[in-house]
């Protein structure tokens, strides 16, 4: 009944003609059984043609799109075969009328092609991007040898082991041993960095003591801390669950790298390093995954506080961008943007979010937050 009263409307007032997009209506087998000019025009096919035909003839896989997008209620894009052997995309609606497909088909080649242009560029990138960074990781390991031998016999030298130097020849090899580790770190930090940005870091999830990790982190940076003459702060005082479900080995990387960030930039006072949950409604705020069964403690939150000399607006605007300092000629700022953009992609990898807060002459916060828990995406 409600085909022929279509039928009728569409002998009647000549319905189809007016409409701005192409019409066509199939049965249930893909036979056409109507089309109006719109369509021949796009596809450049007769209306006697488009009736001997099957949908499957005019637009691939035609009938199995066609009940997709009814059965979806969602438009798609289909690819469509012409007379004129030209290669068309067109958008294409549907609905159901009683026991046939109407059709709505509009020509969208062009902004498809240049977005399938734009996709192509960017996955070519991506794998031209990924080849670097697996390039420059191996040619670092091959430099890292020479570099090795420069500072393993330079320290040498300077304990004594190579003989009587003259003071002047001692204030050279000190230079040459100080420049070599500065060097190796370096390289340790750009190979960090081109393995976060390539998914090479090797990740490992499982269950693991976060505070043992954490004081394992402290351990590290002791010497530092007490040459500086720095009081370490480690607060778990709001921690209900210290064993948590992520990668210990990215987290270690993510601590350290900031941990040392706030050490260099402080001179004077302390730094604290506060672990607690974040309320959930603080975590969805930061654009991290909440699943419907997540308590505060499904996240754990740290919070690294220097007394420092701070950031500017400028500095925090590029602090994880290490590639926008290459212009700039403090070294320093871009040792710590390539750590921090390291920082940054681990935490992302992990599921979560992180930021800096800081004031000129107030000292730093470096906050980050990430699962404690195992979840499935929804």
């Amino acid at each position: 009944m409600v085909f022929r009263n279509f039928l009728l409307k569409v002998k009647d007032a000549d319905v189809l003609s007016n409409l701005a997009d192409g019409v066509i209506l199939i049965d249930t087998s893909g036979k056409i059984q109507l089309v109006n000019d719109t369509a021949c025009i796009i596809l450049n096919i007769s209306k006697n043609e488009f009736l001997k035909a099957n949908i499957n003839e005019i637009i691939e896989s035609g009938l199995d799109l066609t009940k997709q997008i009814v059965e979806n209620a969602k438009s798609a894009v289909g690819r469509a075969r012409t007379t004129a052997d030209k290669e068309l995309f067109l958008e294409i609606t549907g609905r159901i009328l009683d026991d046939y497909y109407l059709l709505s088909i509009r020509d969208v080649t062009q902004s498809y092609k240049t977005v399938a242009g734009i996709l192509t560029e960017h996955e070519a990138s991506k794998k031209i991007n990924k080849d670097k960074n697996a390039f420059l990781v191996k040619l670092s390991n091959e430099l890292k040898s020479p570099v090795h031998s420069i500072l393993g016999f330079s320290q040498a030298m300077v304990e004594g082991l190579g003989g009587d130097m003259s003071e002047k020849q001692a204030k050279y090899i000190k230079i040459i041993n100080k420049n070599s580790n500065d060097m190796l770190y370096l390289m340790d930090k750009i190979v960090e960095l081109s393995k976060t940005e390539s998914n090479l870091f090797e990740y490992d999830f499982q269950i693991f003591d976060v505070i043992n990790t954490v004081q394992g982190i402290i351990k590290n940076n002791e010497a530092t801390v007490k040459e500086k003459n720095l009081n370490m702060v480690f607060d778990t005082e709001d921690i209900v669950k210290r064993t948590i479900f992520s990668d210990e080995g990215a987290l270690k990387v993510i601590l350290q790298n900031i941990l040392e960030t706030a050490i260099k930039s402080t001179d004077i006072g302390s730094i604290k390093i506060k672990a607690h949950h974040p309320d959930l409604e603080f975590v969805f705020q930061h654009d991290v995954y909440v699943p419907q069964d997540a308590v505060e403690k499904s996240y754990i939150m740290f919070s690294i506080t220097d007394t420092g000399i701070g950031l500017n607006e400028n500095e925090l605007a590029v602090l994880f961008e290490p590639y926008a300092q290459l212009d700039k000629p403090n070294k320093k700022n871009i040792v710590k943007s390539i750590a921090l953009a390291s920082a940054k992609n681990l935490v992302k990898t992990l599921g979560g979010d992180i930021w800096v807060e800081s004031e000129s002459m107030q000292g730093t916060t470096y906050n980050f937050i990430i699962p404690a828990e195992k979840f499935h995406q929804e």
